[in-house]
Formats: C-alpha cells, structure tokens, sequence
C-alpha cells in the first residue's frame, strides 16, 4: 500500500511541476519525477 501512495504522490508533484511551470525544463523535470517514482516505489 505504501508504494502506491508514494507512486501516487509522485505523479501529482511531477504534475503539478508540469502545470505551474510552463517550459520545457519542467516537462524533462516532471518526466523524470514520474519514472523516478514508478522506478522507487515498485514492489
């Protein structure tokens, strides 16, 4: 349950980089969040 919640956490943050910050900086940053996330927090 603990890896869905901080799969879940990271897709947010990775999302809500992407809508605050309009740039293709924040599109490479919250890419990488999210496979981050998806790679850390797999079972």
């Amino acid at each position: 349950m603990k890896e869905a919640i901080g799969f879940t956490i990271a897709c947010w943050l990775s999302s809500a980089i992407l809508l605050l910050m309009d740039s293709t900086a924040a599109i490479v940053l919250s890419g990488t969040l999210a496979l981050a996330g998806l790679d850390l927090f797999m079972p």
